[in-house]
């Protein structure tokens, strides 16, 4: 009951019919997006897709503060519950569960955003407590509900890398202390049965063609997120449970200058708890490993900022998932946990130790207890008041009613291009949110996806977003700027008047384009070029200088040999027909007309986009091009993906779901008539 009067406390002052717009989490108010890693269009990194397709059902002002509730909740429920384990005072789980919701790491990922991340940060002491259990009973319920939990945990691929370092240590020092190998059967079993619930995600990974953001990830990621030194030196700054690798955000911290005493509390309770229980006949195995995941956990998240920097660029360079963690701050997850579990059984003892002074045990728990509600009260001030819920304008839903009053199937280009801006209309303290446009707008938005840190520009080397890189670095030689996004099928074009807005005035002196709407916050310009989001040629002609772009090497299928629509010529006026069609469902297309030479089908191009079972022209590059003789009229469009990797997969997880599902109930009746017969 107080994890929920603390997490209500928390969402309190947010509750109403507005949004918060966060560094990494904005309103969705357009569900096309959102379905798009469903139909297979984006490679999932993790297994998200759940939470997406809620988040298409609940209204977004209501989805916000659900989740940011059970975030909170959860986070103090389950860590309550797996202290448990280890203690039997309630006072020391309630203790565990209170620091592990209310803590400075818990704090920021909260205020940036990475709300999917502590959703699974949440989850996760639980699915401590059920893989103890399994390493306990080695029973197939055992087995069933830790493959259940890591599956909510994988919701978030770096909170479940993390967890299955912890759980390797759990079983290192269980195997050492048992001296048997009959543990490796249940957990090999349990592991199966992880990847068979999550193939729903795990099979797209593994089968994506296109390269995905990892790729990408050098060196230089890791001097940009590295974590920052805030106090003493980052190791300090890392064992507070602070150093996030952004500035500028306000932390309990900064209004206590006695702070560093109430982490030095935390502290000594945690390391209390293990010099008291070290040698436990049955807590000591878990009171050490808890210790090594500490003191891993501190290793991994100073990263290159701690006396083991070469060791960690060691594992950088050498292990893959671990270019994932780029961002080292998030290994404070271990710390946390840590934190909790030893903390709780130092409180423990204490409590123990004063068992026959009762007035002293009072203020002493008492005293405890306010520890983590001061050390982050920040939390219960609506965030030092750097988030503040509000609406979008009012000219952005004028101009979303303007699009949608064209009842044609077209794409919008937005401008400024880039993924993070800062929005002047934004309340909070810190502006820069990321790219707003695909979550509002009702239309397909293609908008920008560079990341545009120090040293790094970009890292999503993908078709649509090298052309407009490459159109934009010609932005003072062009004229005819809607002819070349018209074979992205892009009709309209928004400029929002945000930070670098006037560096796109050159799409005033466009020939094809027309200035049609003007609010206090947008340029509207409607293309006349536009030909329509699947239409036919009778020729194609090279793109000039394609070459120069820089990172070629880096996309060489896409940006080698580049193709416009046009006559067979490089100048010349085109001839295109525009063709009927019927979008059946986002992945299926119907085309009802006879064709030219070549059918130009505007999707992002990816060889999983068939004609009739036909792959597009590898060298077109941009968006789908097919030879079309003796086509037969009705034609069909399918993203094959979708349906030979994406659909199975669903179907097994689903069913190896509701497999577990049904065996947990039965065996819940079996064991309530054994009960009470």
């Amino acid at each position: 009951m107080t994890y929920l009067v603390i997490a209500s406390i928390g969402v309190i002052s947010f509750l109403s019919n507005k949004y918060l717009f966060l560094l990494d989490l904005n309103p969705i108010l357009n569900s096309y997006r959102v379905l798009e890693p469903f139909y297979g269009k984006y490679t999932p990194v993790s297994g998200g897709l759940p939470v997406n397709l809620i988040s298409a059902i609940i209204p977004a002002e209501l989805f916000q503060k659900i989740m940011l509730f059970l975030i909170l909740f959860l986070s103090g429920y389950s860590m309550y519950n797996l202290a448990s384990k280890f203690t039997s005072s309630k006072t020391a789980q309630f203790y565990a569960g209170l620091l592990y919701m209310l803590n400075p790491y818990t704090y920021i990922r909260i205020v940036v955003g990475h709300w999917l991340i502590l959703f699974a940060y949440a989850i996760f002491p639980l699915a401590v407590r059920y893989f103890l259990e399994l390493l306990d009973k080695k029973d197939l319920r055992s087995i069933i509900k830790t493959a259940l939990i890591a599956t909510l945990v994988a919701f978030n691929a770096h909170t479940l890398f993390i967890a299955f370092l912890i759980f390797s240590i759990l079983f290192l020092f269980r195997l050492c202390k048992d001296k048997s190998i009959n543990l490796i059967k249940p957990i090999a079993i349990a592991f199966a049965l992880f990847i068979a619930l999550n193939t729903y995600w795990l099979i797209p990974l593994f089968t994506a063609q296109k390269e995905t953001i990892l790729s990408h990830i050098s060196s230089e990621d890791l001097a940009v997120f590295a974590p920052r030194i805030e106090s003493v030196s980052a190791l300090f700054t890392l064992a507070s449970m602070h150093g996030f690798w952004r500035p500028g955000y306000i932390y309990a911290k900064d209004f206590l200058p006695f702070w560093w005493i109430l982490f030095v509390f935390i502290l000594f309770l945690a390391v209390h708890g293990f010099v008291s229980y070290y040698r436990h006949e049955r807590l000591g195995i878990y009171v050490k490993a808890f210790a090594v995941i500490w003191l891993v956990g501190l290793i991994l998240a100073a990263g290159i900022r701690s006396p083991f920097a070469d060791f960690f660029k060691f594992l950088f360079d050498h292990i893959p998932l671990m270019k994932g963690m780029r961002d080292t701050h998030k290994f404070v997850t271990m710390l946390c946990l840590s934190y909790s579990c030893l903390g709780a059984l130092g409180l423990a003892e204490i409590e123990k130790s004063l068992e026959n002074k009762k007035l002293l045990k009072k203020a002493v728990i008492l005293a405890i207890l306010l520890v983590p509600l001061i050390y982050s009260f920040t939390f219960f001030n609506g965030f030092a008041g750097q988030i503040k819920p509000t609406d979008y304008p009012n000219d952005w839903y004028k101009v979303n009613e303007f699009l949608n009053k064209d009842k044609d199937d077209f794409r919008v280009l937005f401008f400024p291009w880039h993924l993070y801006m800062d929005f002047h209309w934004v309340p909070n303290k810190d502006k820069r949110i990321a790219n707003l446009a695909p979550l509002f707008f009702d239309k397909e938005i293609i908008s920008a996806k560079n990341i545009e840190v120090p040293g790094i520009y970009r890292q999503m080397y993908t078709p649509y977003q090298v052309y407009i890189d490459y159109l934009l670095s010609k932005r003072n030689e062009i004229t005819n700027f809607g002819e070349l996004v018209s074979i992205l099928g892009v009709k309209y074009i928004l400029l929002t008047k945000e930070v670098d807005y006037k560096n796109y005035f050159f799409l005033f002196n466009q020939t094809d384009l027309e200035l049609v709407m003007e609010t206090e916050k947008f340029y509207v310009f409607k293309n006349k070029a536009f030909k329509g989001l699947i239409f036919s040629v009778d020729g194609i002609a090279y793109v000039k200088n394609w070459d120069e772009l820089i990172n070629v090497s880096k996309m060489e299928d896409i940006t080698k040999r580049l193709y416009l629509i046009g006559d067979g010529k490089e100048e010349g006026n085109e001839s295109y027909k525009r063709l009927k069609y019927e979008k059946v469902s986002p992945v299926k297309y119907v085309i009802k007309d006879e064709p030219l030479k070549y059918i130009i089908f505007t999707e992002e191009y990816s060889k999983d986009w068939k004609l009739n079972d036909r792959e597009p022209m590898k060298a077109y590059g941009v968006v789908n091009a097919y030879v079309v003789p003796e086509l037969p009229t009705p034609s069909e469009i399918v993203y094959e993906r979708f349906h030979k990797i994406c659909l199975p997969s669903y179907v097994v997880s689903i069913m190896t779901f509701l497999g577990c599902i049904g065996y947990l109930f039965y065996d819940w009746r079996r064991e309530k008539r054994r009960w009470i017969g």
